[in-house]
């Protein structure tokens, strides 16, 4: 039987400075940059606030915070967005 991928956790982050790095945003969590989804990537949530999104492997996010007053923030929930019906197509056939 195939092994299922790990399972991910989608966690935010807040950098005063624009869009964190893979890295920065590993750090802050207190991960490795390799347990944070380079395929999802940083994705923007309130950028005029400095908050991102990432997806972190669930078995390696510390069971709390490092540091009680961080920024640390998660897991929230992220299903899959999908269209709720089949795909029409917009042009009029005549």
């Amino acid at each position: 039987m195939p092994e299922s991928p790990p399972a991910v956790e989608l966690m935010t982050v807040t950098v005063p400075h624009g869009k964190p790095t893979l890295a920065e945003a590993a750090k802050q969590l207190g991960v490795a940059t390799e347990d944070v989804d380079a395929a999802f990537g940083v994705v923007p949530v309130d950028p005029d606030r400095g908050i991102y999104a990432v997806q972190v492997r669930a078995d390696r996010l510390p069971k709390q915070p490092e540091r009680p007053s961080s920024d640390y923030r998660g897991p929230w929930s992220n299903p899959p967005i999908a269209p709720l019906g089949p795909v029409q197509d917009d042009k009029k056939k005549n």
